[in-house]
């Protein structure tokens, strides 16, 4: 015995959200890689101005970028920024980030690691508040050094003259 049931023609439409879901899902993602590709930049500090500064060249590389600004709550302290981290890193620890970022191979995001001789080929990004003192910046590039980072950018803002 079979017990057929027979289904009305109710005339409704039905939606299938699956797609809606996964659409949403993929945005969500998206949305937070982005954050965190883009919050490296976030630290608020004070960039010093140059009338001489090339533009920025135009680049989708995704570059290593150490910020060295103030320590909150402290007067006259400077701290080493990176990863988008709002921990300062000691040197010990920068170290060894530098020297993994030296080694960091990855060509399609302008990463080029090191060459033959050992001299690592990708570009640093520094980005220094204004009011720091250049012993702090010149700790940096000794690390860098060390790490045979040869290759550095320093972000400044490009002042505009009006003449």
């Amino acid at each position: 015995m079979r017990n057929k049931r027979r289904r009305r023609n109710t005339g409704q439409a039905t939606i299938d959200l699956t797609p809606m879901i996964d659409v949403t899902f993929q945005l969500i993602i998206f949305f937070l890689v982005v954050s965190q590709i883009t919050s490296q930049e976030t630290v608020d500090l004070r960039l010093p101005d140059s009338l001489t500064a090339p533009d920025a060249p135009a680049s989708r590389d995704k570059l290593f970028t150490v910020n060295i600004a103030w320590l909150a709550g402290q007067d006259q302290a400077f701290g080493w920024f990176c990863y988008g981290d709002p921990n300062p890193r000691n040197p010990n620890e920068m170290r060894s980030i530098l020297a993994r970022e030296a080694a960091a191979t990855a060509p399609a995001d302008g990463k080029p690691g090191p060459d033959a001789d050992g001299i690592s080929e990708n570009v640093v990004v520094v980005r220094c508040d204004a009011r720091c003192p250049a012993g702090e910046f010149g700790k940096l590039i000794e690390l860098m050094a060390a790490a045979r980072l040869y290759k550095v950018r320093v972000a400044v803002l490009k002042d505009q003259r009006i003449d």
